[in-house]
């Protein structure tokens, strides 16, 4: 073998290894942040439910950003609305602004309130004017949450600044079909940093809270 081609060889071993432990590296990081997250507690009638968002996101294909959001939301619902007691799912009533997917599914697994035409059912989703799923704005992310054994209810917003500049603009984009295959790629791209930034931040960071 020339020297040549053992250089060729020892070059390509560097790039493959490198790769290899930047991916791992990047598992590594991404299940540690997704674990850190508190699981949801919460009772169906007698029985006691831990649920994790890894649960929530077998349930919808993947922890994307908009499931992040809502886990958190409800999380932080919990803990000022019912303070130190544990909830019972039937005792959730859920306005959304965000047509998601993957807030519905957050909401529906974790309360399984359903969504339907019916205006005084448990779980509804009413759109700001304008808004649609591919052309969604900051206001759509927010969410009503009732406790309705007591009438208490709290509004969990998400705050505006934490959206990069461009971001939302670039996902209806997306959504709508219109985008390019590298603004495909630069949306997932900062769809997965914008999830673990969403991990990361404390509630107080994260929401602005309406009702308390």
């Amino acid at each position: 073998m020339s020297r040549l081609t053992k250089g060729v060889f020892y070059l390509t071993g560097l790039v493959v290894a490198g790769l290899l432990s930047f991916y791992s590296g990047r598992l590594s990081v991404s299940s540690q942040t997704v674990s850190e997250l508190s699981p949801i507690f919460i009772y169906d009638e007698e029985d006691l439910l831990e649920l994790s968002i890894e649960d929530i996101g077998k349930y919808h294909g993947d922890v994307c950003p908009c499931v992040v959001v809502a886990f958190r939301a409800i999380q932080s619902a919990i803990s000022r609305l019912w303070d130190s007691e544990i909830p019972q799912r039937s005792d959730f009533r859920i306005i959304t602004r965000c047509p998601t997917h993957g807030s519905q599914d957050v909401f529906e697994f974790t309360t399984r309130a359903k969504t339907g035409k019916n205006r005084d059912g448990d779980f509804r989703i009413e759109l700001p004017e304008g808004t649609s799923f591919e052309n969604l704005f900051a206001d759509n992310f927010a969410f009503i949450f009732i406790r309705k054994s007591t009438g208490d209810s709290l509004e969990v917003r998400v705050n505006k600044e934490i959206f990069p500049e461009g971001f939302l603009k670039l996902r209806n984009k997306v959504k709508s079909g219109k985008a390019a295959q590298k603004e495909e790629e630069e949306f997932e791209d900062a769809k997965m940093k914008l999830k673990y930034k969403y991990m990361s931040l404390s509630a107080d960071e994260f929401f602005v809270f309406n009702g308390e």
